[in-house]
């Protein structure tokens, strides 16, 4: 039986369909491909096991990609060459050996400024020798501590080659970072504060976003549990920063592997930066020399006043949002004396450089939407880990074929793949059926695919493979068909069928096709119907009595999320307009669309930007709408150029007839953008009308006119909503509707 849709045979595939048919009469042949498909199967599901290991390593690999980094490991046999001593009032330790250069240009100094608090110290100096990858030398600077701490250190960088610097009397921070910085002479230098926890791969993260951020990095910082603006989840607690604790039962290495795994890599510029750990590059310190002794001398507001600095020099700072820095928040100097200290170093700052400069600052820390969807998703970290754990414990190892037959990227299949990652992650061994006639406009559209696939042509082949799973699940209607035929030949498959919109609705009723689809959901009772929204199990149910369960709304949270804004303008200028054309899908309504979009632009003038996409500039169906007003088109975008696109845009307006979820606009609104989306659907189960989004009758063409031209005016509505977005979508990652999807399909078996 061939497949539907199924293309007719090419000469590329006469083998294939010559084996299939002998196949079928010789039993030798089945046998033999059958231990094939297992050994295969057996394989790929080793591949599965792993690709959680391989995902984790990704940002090492990517580190030894760089140029510069190759390098360090051409140098390895040059480390026994030690670093000149430098030349200081009191030195109590030789110049460190290990993890030194031959080259110390390519060398990162790492200094810790010690006063006292004895443990502290010690479990800072043990971490960072325990999880920092040559090339490095560490010094110690000594300011001023009691004899505990300083016959501790005196003996412990004497025995691990530290260079030590001693001051027999305590000048502050500032002095004591001066004298290390002029003790270093590596490309990069880190302050590190001696109340700090490192875990691996901390180095060489901020190494990376400092390269990925390009020349004109001067400065880079990682987050951590307290640090003032780059604390997650919280920044604040009771009119005071944020402590943060680590979760109970979760270590520091956990955590900090976890940071790393969803962290989006965005590497935002920020206007400070918190002095407890920061990377610096040589060409910064060359440029604007150290810190200020002279207004700073007493320690508090430094590493403000340097950071300043750094950016009237043409410098930027960035954080490196897959690193994180424990901040266990120094001993050395009490609150009370920290308080008056941290008052007057305001004071000197303000003086320096002038309140505005320092409110405009504070202001992007706050309100700065990049920092807000990164605080949003560590809140997440902990209950998703749980997740993943948990499905591990209870299904790793299940093989589950999901059929996607689809050609080009599209939210259904943007979904479906998100979630199989996800699956993929809880140890299922997951793997996408397609088409032959779909492979190329399929691997065009998602060309760094990290999922198995198999493509066939015939339910013959198909058959082959769903011998070797567990469960087998449909995503269009077409291919519930394929499935009730798999239920039938092989009984011990666990049978599903992912509904994300009620089909029926996209065919003429009565016509064959709407008839098909329709009888699709009460094809075999043994298919266990599962959709995204409440809408589309409730239409399901209004519509022909069957009855699914509901998955949950989830996007790629970890993709599409706010990011950095380029454009030369921002915050100012105009106010930027992103809407979706696709003549292909009428419901979309494009016409509506570019009506809308029209009487916009001759309402606002320059004071709006319009762009659209989804459809190619020359597609002449583009010349039937309304074009006679200034827009620009991107066309047909993949998924990284719809985040970029989505990051750089203050609204998104769908102006749909329905939306069984509305994907695109959570997309949207996860990167940052104030939202218009139809009434009508299931979009109004994320998107709460003027709380996180405006929901319109899309039926009215005035009444979206008038919306839209609301959104735009209102410039304290229009932020209100960004931010509530960013808030409210955080957490609608594929973690959670992955696992209920595989509680439906082997929960009560699980249970038995």
């Amino acid at each position: 039986m061939t497949l539907e849709y199924a293309p007719e045979s090419r000469p590329e595939r006469a083998l294939n369909n010559l084996a299939l048919a002998l196949e079928k009469q010789g039993g030798e042949i089945a046998r033999l491909r059958g231990e094939l498909n297992r050994l295969t199967a057996e394989r790929e599901q080793q591949v599965g096991a792993l690709s959680q290991q391989l995902h984790q390593t990704q940002m090492a690999l990517e580190l030894y990609r760089n140029r510069r980094v190759v390098r360090w490991v051409d140098r390895l046999k040059g480390w026994l060459k030690p670093a000149p001593p430098q030349p200081t009032a009191a030195v109590a330790a030789q110049p460190a050996a290990v993890a030194v250069a031959t080259d110390v240009t390519d060398r990162t100094d790492i200094i810790v400024c010690v006063h006292n608090a004895l443990d502290d110290v010690q479990r800072c100096l043990r971490s960072v020798l325990q999880h920092t990858t040559p090339v490095y030398r560490l010094i110690v600077v000594d300011d001023g501590s009691a004899a505990p701490t300083r016959d501790w250190l005196a003996r412990f960088c004497s025995s691990q080659s530290i260079t030590l610097i001693r001051n027999e009397q305590a000048g502050g921070y500032t002095l004591a970072a001066n004298q290390g910085m002029r003790a270093s002479q590596g490309r990069y230098v880190v302050l590190l504060n001696s109340d700090t926890l490192v875990s691996a791969g901390w180095l060489e993260r901020l190494h990376f976003a400092a390269e990925v951020r390009g020349e004109r990095t001067g400065i880079v910082g990682p987050l951590s549990n307290t640090a003032s603006w780059q604390s997650i989840p919280e920044i604040e607690h009771e009119g005071d920063w944020a402590t943060n604790p680590l979760p109970d039962g979760v270590q520091l290495a956990q955590w900090s592997d976890w940071v790393a795994l969803r962290s989006g890599r965005i590497y935002p510029i920020l206007p400070f930066l918190n002095g407890f750990c920061l990377l610096i590059k040589r060409s910064l310190i060359d440029t604007i020399g150290y810190f200020d002794e002279e207004h700073f001398g007493r320690g508090y507001g430094e590493e403000n006043d340097y950071c300043l600095r750094a950016q009237a020099a043409g410098f930027q700072l960035v954080l490196a949002d897959d690193c994180y820095v424990y901040h266990a928040q120094s001993k050395s100097y009490s609150h009370e004396r920290r308080k008056p200290l941290a008052e007057a170093a305001g004071q000197a700052l303000v003086a320096k450089h002038g309140a505005p400069v320092i409110e405009a600052g504070v202001a992007v820390c706050r309100d700065g939407l990049a920092l807000l969807g990164l605080r949003q998703r560590a809140r997440r970290l902990l209950e998703r880990q749980r997740q993943v754990e948990t499905a591990r414990a209870r299904w790793e190892g299940r093989r589950v074929l999901i059929i996607l037959p689809v050609q080009h990227a599209g939210g259904g299949a943007n979904i479906v793949l998100a979630e199989a990652l996800a699956l993929q992650e809880m140890g299922v061994d997951v793997r996408l059926v397609n088409q032959y006639i779909n492979r190329s406009a399929f691997e065009r559209s998602y060309p760094d695919l990290h999922l198995p696939v198999i493509y066939i042509d015939s339910e013959d082949e198909l058959l082959v493979h769903a011998r070797h799973a567990d469960a087998v699940v449909a995503t269009v209607y077409y291919s519930a068909y394929w499935v009730k035929r798999l239920g039938e030949l092989l009984p011990h498959l666990t049978l599903g069928y992912y509904i994300q919109d009620y089909e029926p609705y996209f065919f003429p009723e009565g016509s064959p096709d709407y008839v098909r689809a329709r009888q699709s959901y009460q094809l075999d009772p043994r298919i266990k119907l599962f959709t995204k929204t409440c809408w589309n199990r409730d239409e399901l149910q209004k519509q022909t009595n069957m009855v699914a369960q509901t998955l949950g709304i989830d996007f790629d949270a970890d993709l599409y999320r706010p990011g950095q804004r380029h454009l030369p303008h921002y915050p100012h200028g105009p106010v930027r307009i992103c809407a979706m054309v696709r003549p292909t899908s009428p419901r979309r309504s494009p016409m509506l669309t570019m009506r809308v979009l029209r009487a916009i632009s001759q309402r606002f003038g320059a004071a709006v930007e319009i762009v659209i996409f989804g459809v190619a500039h020359d597609d002449p169906a583009l010349a039937t709408y309304p074009t006679d007003f200034d827009f620009n088109c991107h066309g047909v975008c993949d998924r990284l150029t719809l985040v970029r696109l989505f990051r750089e845009v203050d609204i998104f307006a769908d102006f749909s007839s329905f939306q069984a979820m509305g994907l695109t606009a959570l997309e949207a609104m996860g990167c940052g953008a104030a939202v218009l989306v139809p009434q009508a659907g299931g979009a109004g189960e994320f998107a709460r009308d003027h709380h996180n989004a405006l929901l319109v009758d899309t039926s009215d063409e005035d009444a979206c006119i008038a919306a839209l031209a609301r959104i735009v005016e209102d410039h304290a509505l229009r932020q209100r909503l960004q931010r509530q977005a960013v808030i409210d979508v955080a957490g609608l990652d594929p973690t959670g509707p992955a696992y209920r999807m595989l509680e439906v399909l082997f929960g009560e078996e699980a249970a038995r």
